[in-house]
């Protein structure tokens, strides 16, 4: 955990943010095959992220939630295209829904790799307790107990930890070297730069 015991140059910072987005914007171009397909998606599963966070119940992983808003983004997605799709590509990807489906464990690894690759621009306290909470998995008695506070005192860090990766999260939303994405003024936001190629 050294890694996450010091504060990262604010440039580093927006590095890390760019490259997040980008691995994001991959992933869904790979699923979707259309870069402008995936930067729609990809607009959506931010702002049902940004806007939903607190539906995440203390006991109940970030992680694991912030996969089901990816899987709902693209299943929404693919159902409002329906009509303009041939009907073997739109089974396609509604095979998400199924719990066998090998593509839902790749929506998991995606947003794992996405908070590991988040964490370290944190703070360490908050980095530290998403760490134990949301990507090994301990139960909160354990984490109390490892940190030496009581669970409400460790379910008010877990809130403010989540809160600040939350305005990580905001941040990859502007990501675009130019004009940020959110407010992104180029022709085609997803097109024309592909965000300013690999960060770092």
């Amino acid at each position: 955990m050294n890694e996450y015991n010091k504060e990262l140059p604010s440039n580093d910072v927006h590095e890390v943010i760019v490259d997040v987005h980008q691995d994001f914007l991959r992933f869904l171009t790979r699923r979707l095959g259309c870069e402008d397909e995936a930067a729609d998606v990809l607009q959506d599963f931010y702002v049902k992220v940004l806007t939903r966070s607190g539906d995440v119940r203390d006991n109940e992983k970030l992680r694991a939630w912030m996969s089901r808003v990816l899987e709902t983004s693209l299943i929404d997605y693919y159902r409002a295209q329906g009509r303009k799709r041939q009907s073997e590509k739109e089974h396609h990807y509604l095979e998400l829904a199924s719990p066998e489906s090998d593509a839902k464990d790749d929506l998991d690894f995606f947003v794992c790799m996405c908070l590991y690759k988040l964490l370290p621009t944190l703070k360490p306290e908050y980095a530290n307790i998403l760490w134990h909470a949301e990507l090994t998995g301990e139960s909160r008695e354990n984490i109390a107990a490892a940190f030496n506070i009581s669970e409400g005192n460790l379910r008010v860090r877990l809130h403010r930890a989540r809160e600040a990766l939350r305005r990580r999260l905001e941040e990859t939303c502007q990501s675009c070297p130019i004009h940020g994405y959110l407010d992104c003024g180029c022709d085609s936001r997803a097109g024309q730069s592909n965000y300013g190629g690999t960060a770092g």
